[in-house]
């Protein structure tokens, strides 16, 4: 009776795989269109069910950084914001199916993120109402409201559940690491035409000059995709090892990279070689702003290591001047891209780059003085995020000139300034909302580092780091809020879930003194 169950099932297996065979050769042999190439990703979810069943939970953080999108669905979204979704429904499924395993809770984020949500949602609906234009609605940046929402829901799905001990580093590594794929785009010039595809799931956008929403011409080779890349690498590093084990330098230098009997761990002195190679990497993108960053990072994990009163202060404070000595005077030598990069350093730089870093500051300041007047007009209720379809083909239809490029990073929100990024399109609800989430977010990362597990305590203080330069890089250089939220709730829900909650002080009880009898 069991061999006959057994061949039944293997029948029923086979006449599955030769209909879904026969159906996909059908769907390659014929012309591509929008709706094979939905069917075909359907089949391909199917088949990947027991994979996402399993291991949702790391690949949402695999790829919640990554330059990726699901081409086969409408919209193209993002990956992120996909699995976002993908892990929410398993999640619940199984926490309802499991009533022994409860989710962790944190009410002090909990509720300031609920509170943006309904401020997104009542001011979607006043300023022209939510409706996707790539399902055929009449609105445009409804998307903004997609990704805003998805990333307030992808800090429930990342804090709901606990992340092993012993996986600890290797999963805040990968959360860091899939920003690495953004350097995929930059071998666009460089791909035979034959694999292209490969760029339908790692878009080119940053292959060359990358702007949010507007692409302005310049003179200036740029590789975007490479600053991306190294400031993943740069994370990673600090992530890990902290900026005492980077600079350690005791052993021999290993000829292969990776110790091979501790995993993915990088052998020493390979790390301070990795160090040089992401600031270096990071130059090519052209942003001055990558060295900002890196400097704030740095500086703040400086502090919390304590390490301004070791020796390794004044080593690094004399090999960055001799390192300036050595290279800036050189300057005008380097790459138009890397001196564009360190132009606002008092050095000699070809005109060409400087000609392009200033006229982008410009381009900016002329945003902001057109953008700054609109803030008391939207101070209460704020504008949203909808743009009327026929204004932006309006806009696109035409040659883009400096003075159109302005008009339609307006038109589109794209202010390039995180305030009014915020200010703007929300109101002051909505600058309530995330200031709010901001300052319970820093109470939950100082709180485990301080209190969480010694094990955990290089990652917890990058974090916490980490949240910090973003939250001053956001409010003082640049920012965007509906390309930077589902940063700044990624981190905080990574350090819940490492941490199993928010950790507490542990309280030490005293012996009960028996009375003294006279």
């Amino acid at each position: 009776m069991a061999n006959r169950a057994l061949s039944f099932q293997a029948i029923a297996v086979a006449t599955l795989c030769i209909a879904l065979a026969v159906f996909l050769g059908y769907i390659v042999a014929s012309p591509l269109t929008l709706g094979s190439v939905f069917a075909f990703g359907s089949v391909f979810i199917v088949l990947t069910l027991p994979f996402l069943l399993k291991w949702h939970f790391p690949f949402m953080l695999l790829v919640w950084n990554m330059n990726a999108a699901v081409f086969f669905l409408p919209g193209k979204p993002p990956a992120w914001l996909f699995m976002v979704l993908v892990s929410t429904v398993f999640s619940l499924a199984f926490f309802a199916l499991e009533r022994r395993e409860s989710r962790i809770s944190v009410p002090s984020i909990a509720r300031p993120l609920l509170f943006l949500a309904l401020v997104l949602l009542i001011t979607g609906k006043i300023r022209g109402g939510i409706s996707l234009g790539s399902l055929g609605g009449g609105i445009g940046g409804a998307k903004r409201y997609v990704f805003l929402l998805g990333a307030i829901i992808g800090f429930f799905a990342i804090s709901w559940r606990s992340t092993p001990a012993q996986k600890a580093y290797k999963y805040g590594s990968a959360y860091f690491l899939g920003g690495m794929t953004s350097a995929v785009g930059n071998l666009l010039p460089f791909v035979n035409p034959a694999f292209y595809f490969i760029f339908s799931i790692f878009p080119p956008e940053l292959s060359g000059l990358e702007a949010i929403g507007v692409v302005r011409e310049s003179d200036v080779a740029r590789f975007g995709g490479l600053t991306f890349m190294a400031n993943a690498l740069f994370c990673v590093l600090l992530a890990r090892y902290g900026i005492r084990g980077v600079f350690d330098f005791s052993g021999p230098l290993r000829f292969l990279p990776f110790s091979l009997h501790k995993g993915l761990d990088i052998a020493k002195p390979w790390r301070f070689i990795f160090f040089l190679l992401a600031l270096v990497l990071s130059l090519f993108g052209g942003f001055r702003s990558i060295l900002l960053i890196f400097a704030m990072i740095f500086a703040l994990q400086f502090f919390y290591e304590n390490l301004f009163s070791t020796k390794l202060f004044p080593t690094l404070m004399l090999a960055g001047v001799l390192a300036a000595c050595l290279i800036l005077p050189f300057a005008n030598q380097l790459p138009l891209a890397v001196q564009r990069a360190i132009s606002f350093l008092p050095v000699s730089i070809d005109p060409v780059a400087k000609g392009d870093a200033a006229s982008s500051t410009e381009w900016r300041l002329t945003i902001w003085k057109r953008v700054m007047p609109e803030v008391p007009r939207y101070f209460l209720l704020g504008k949203g995020f909808a743009v009327p379809s026929r204004d932006l083909e309006m806009m696109a239809g035409s040659s883009v000139s400096t003075s159109q490029s302005i008009e339609i990073a307006i038109l589109a929100g794209d202010y390039h300034n995180g305030p009014l990024s915020l200010i703007i399109p929300l109101g002051i609800w909505g600058v309530i909302g995330f200031i709010w989430f901001l300052l319970a977010s820093f109470n939950v990362l100082r709180q485990n580092y301080r209190f969480g597990s010694e094990h955990l305590k290089n990652l917890n203080r990058f974090l916490l780091v980490y949240f910090l330069a973003k939250t001053i890089f956001f409010f003082l250089f640049f920012g965007s809020f509906y390309t930077d939220l589902f940063q700044f709730t990624g981190l905080v829900g990574l350090s819940v879930s490492l941490n199993h909650g928010v950790s507490k002080r542990a309280v030490t009880r005293k012996p009960d003194q028996m009375p003294t009898i006279v």
